[in-house]
Parts: structure tokens; C-alpha cells; sequence
């Protein structure tokens, strides 16, 4: 919206700039710093708004405190900015236009009231333009006044019925109020119709699971994940909302979905098909991992969970030659392996060398318990 506004004012402004400059005897300062604005030429328009004669009663102030308003709101200077424009209408300005200059500088300033004022001193300009009256309607929801928020949102649907971004925008209004299924909904007509890009869709459900809505958060996960199939990220966040509702074999379906869209998922996955217990895939989803220090670590991981005690012994040499045997919950594991085994020397070996206060008072206890043992062999026959 800023750039159209500028565009229309700096059109109006640089009128006969051609012309003025024949006429006159002088060089057109306040002509020649509308082209230049008109160009970008920021800095450059301002030095020549500089050299402008004010006492000088021929000079057209109303376009002189305009451009000097241009100036300072591409500068950043939005308080200073709103003066020119100010000053501008006292000397005669009457485009609407500038009034919608003055409403943006007055949202930046977090002056919603200011910018409210302003939307309507710009007359039927500002229900011209949907980007208006969505600024409008967020002035309003800044004002907590949700009501008329809403209600300005939906007189701009009837109005521009296929600017979406008023969906996107109530969406956010509707999920702070709770009203979930009715976020849902816009949600979906924006995804529809809009076709934005995955950021953005990412950036809905996330405000859904956010606010706590997870069945609503899933539903436009579920829709999101089949709009864009080849989307990892949007896998993954559904499964991650599957995991908020406990639910562990779903979610470790979807990351081994996302595994197949990005390898770099592949680790997840293969921790997922753990805690759902599915041993063979878990394993398989390890073996395909490129990493060999992360890829074994998780392999014992893996092994403790399903008792495979002989595959963790097994590992011994491949652990040595990592050098993850120096992790001394691997070792501990290590350690428990030979102890599950009846190896109660090699046991007590790798317990030995613990360190770690948990794990130390861990590995009293396993001797203990491999004391038993041997005193008693019985007790712990499988």
C-alpha cells in the first residue's frame, strides 16, 4: 500500500515539473525533489527540499511540507513525518491521500487512536483499499475493541470478497478469542484460495497447538500435510501434535514419513519407532542414518529398550573404536548387558571406571544384585 500511495502522490506533485523548469530563471527545487523521491533517490530529494526559499511567496507549501513528509516517512522519522504532512494541510493540501500517510506513521507509533482518526478524515480513500481497512481493523484490536475489529473485517469481505489476507488476519483475532472452529474455518478459505507457501501454513497450525486447540491444530495439519506432500516440516509438526495427544504409533509413522521427504528426519524416526516399540523398524531406520557415532549410540538405545543384551556385548569393539565407550551412561550399559548375560566379571570391569555420581549409585546396586547371584545362582536363572 505504501509504495501505490507514494506512487499517486509523487505523480501529482511532479506535474508540469517539465514546464517549470523552462519557465523559470531558477532551478525547480521542490519539482526536482518530487523526481527524485519518485526514483528513490531519498537523501538526494531531501537536500534539494533543503535549498527551497520558504520566505519566498511563490513557493507552493502545501507540496514543499508534502515531500518534506515523503521524506521523513521512508527516513523512519514517522512523528516528524506526520507534522510536515499536518503542515502541509494548513497550507492547502487536500489530497485524502496524505491522511493515509498520517495513519500508517500513527500505527508505527503505536498511536492506534491517531491512525483511527486519520483513516477517517481520508474519506471514501480509505475504503478504497483493503490493506486500509485491514489497518483499520488491527487499530481496532489493538484498542481491545474486538467487536468492531471483526465487524470491520467483515464489511471488508463484502467489499473485496477475494482479498484473502482479511482471513489470515481474522484468524489470529479468532484463535486469542478461543473461538477455534471459526479460526478453522478462515484458516482453511485462506489456504484454499491465498495458496501461500508453507511458512505461513506452518505458522497456522502453530498458532492453533499454541493456544491449545490441538484437534483443531491436527484437522489443519491433516489438510496442510496432503496440500503439501513433499513438505517434511509440516510432517513433522503433525506429528508432533500427535505426540501432545500421547498418541506415539501415529507420530512415529508420520516421522518416518517426513524421514522418506528429508533424510535429515531419519534419527527422529528411528527414535519414534523405539518408543512405539517397533523394533524392526527402529532398527531399520537406524541402518540408514550417516552419521556412525549418533547411529550407534542410538543403536544401544535401541538394543537396552528390547533387552538385546548379547547385541549391546556385541558392540563392545565398535563402542572402543567410536570412542562413545568413554560415555559413561554407555558404559553403564555396557556394563548392566554383561550383568543381564551372567559375564558378572566383565561386569564389574566397565563399573569399575564410573564416575558419575547417578551412575556410581546405580552400579552399587548392580553389584549387589550380581552378589545375590552368585551367592544364590537359582534366584536369577531366566
Amino acid at each position: 500500500m505504501t509504495k501505490l500511495l507514494t506512487f499517486m502522490l509523487l505523480i501529482m506533485l511532479s506535474l508540469n515539473t517539465a514546464q517549470a523548469a523552462k519557465n523559470a530563471d531558477d532551478i525547480d527545487h521542490i519539482a526536482l525533489a518530487a523526481l527524485l523521491l519518485k526514483d528513490g533517490f531519498i537523501a538526494r530529494a531531501n537536500e534539494e527540499l533543503m535549498q527551497v526559499d520558504l520566505e519566498d511567496e511563490k513557493i507552493d507549501k502545501a507540496r514543499f511540507y508534502t515531500l518534506k513528509g515523503l521524506v521523513a516517512t521512508k527516513e523512519g522519522n514517522f512523528a516528524d513525518a506526520n507534522g510536515f504532512f499536518m503542515e502541509s494541510m494548513k497550507h492547502g493540501e487536500v489530497d485524502k491521500t496524505v491522511y493515509l500517510y498520517i495513519a500508517q506513521n500513527s500505527f508505527k507509533l503505536n498511536d492506534f487512536e491517531g491512525a483511527l482518526a486519520a483513516i477517517a478524515n481520508a474519506g471514501e480513500a480509505a475504503g478504497q483499499s483493503p490493506s486500509v481497512i485491514g489497518l483499520k481493523a488491527e487499530c481496532l484490536w489493538r484498542l481491545n475493541r474486538a467487536d468492531a475489529a471483526l465487524e470491520t473485517l467483515r464489511e471488508g469481505n463484502k467489499a473485496f470478497p477475494e482479498y484473502w489476507n482479511f482471513y489470515k488476519q481474522r484468524f489470529s483475532y479468532l484463535v486469542s478469542l478461543e473461538l477455534y472452529q471459526s479460526a478453522l474455518e478462515d484458516a482453511h478459505v485462506y489456504i484454499v484460495n491465498a495458496k501461500p507457501d508453507e511458512k505461513s501454513v506452518l505458522s497456522f497450525i502453530a498458532a492453533l497447538r499454541k493456544s491449545g486447540a490441538t484437534q483443531k491444530a491436527i484437522e489443519l495439519a491433516e489438510e496442510a500435510n496432503i496440500l503439501f506432500y513433499e513438505s517434511a516440516e509440516i510432517t513433522v509438526l503433525l506429528a508432533h501434535l500427535y505426540l501432545d495427544k500421547s498418541m506415539i504409533q501415529a507420530a512415529a509413522d508420520l516421522f518416518d514419513e517426513a524421514s522418506i521427504e528429508n533424510s535429515k528426519y531419519t534419527k527422529e524416526a528411528a527414535e519414534m519407532m523405539r518408543r512405539a516399540r517397533e523394533f524392526t523398524m527402529a532398527l531399520y531406520k537406524n541402518s540408514q542414518m550417516l552419521e556412525q557415532k549418533e547411529k550407534l549410540k542410538q543403536r544401544i538405545a535401541i538394543y537396552v529398550e528390547f533387552n538385546s543384551y548379547e547385541r549391546i556385548v556385541a558392540s563392545r569393539d565398535a563402542l572402543e573404536r567410536s570412542g562413545l565407550i568413554e560415555d559413561e551412561s554407555i558404559r553403564y550399559a555396557l556394563a548392566y548387558a554383561y550383568y543381564m548375560i551372567g559375564n558378572y566379571d566383565q561386569s564389574e570391569a566397565e563399573l569399575k571406571q564410573l564416575t558419575q555420581p547417578d551412575l556410581f549409585n546405580k552400579a552399587t546396586e548392580l553389584r549387589k544384585n550380581m552378589q545375590k547371584c552368585k551367592d544364590n545362582p537359582w534366584e536369577c536363572e531366566s
